[in-house]
């Protein structure tokens, strides 16, 4: 009887790792309009998904993953702090979770700014779109 408990109790905490699905709301940016030749504000269709579950390496803590890829857009280094917070970040991008109310921001800032022709090959209409998009979170 005290082993079947002790497996009971170890199973338990082992199927319910800490887990989330994200659903975006909206998605708001900006693109470059080849008519006007200048940078405009532009809303995007908010269909991103993504899972937030423990990082498969020691290096991190979490990991943040579109559905349907199988590499991380946002990687977090510290677990969830104090007061529910975890904060991610990859490549140009930016992942923030609050567990307590299920909100998550994301944002993309690669784009505009590193337009160089010259040294890089980037213009302004093969650039990169920065995006800022907003959502909630739900445990699996």
């Amino acid at each position: 009887m005290k082993y079947g408990l002790l497996v009971l109790f170890f199973v338990s905490s082992t199927s319910f790792a800490e887990k989330y699905i994200c659903l975006a709301d909206t998605v708001t940016g900006f693109k470059y309009s080849e008519t006007s030749e200048k940078w405009v504000q532009t809303k995007f269709i908010a269909d991103d998904k993504y899972i937030i579950s423990k990082s498969d390496t020691e290096s991190y803590a979490f990991k943040v993953v579109e559905i349907g890829s199988k590499y991380p857009v946002a990687n977090c280094a510290e677990d969830f702090g104090e007061y529910g917070y975890l904060i991610c970040g990859g490549a140009g991008q930016d992942f923030r979770f609050q567990k307590k109310n299920g909100r998550y921001i994301r944002s993309s800032v690669m784009g505009y700014f590193n337009v160089l022709p010259s040294s890089n090959g980037i213009t302004d209409s093969t650039s990169d779109t920065p995006y800022l998009e907003i959502g909630k979170c739900s445990p699996i």
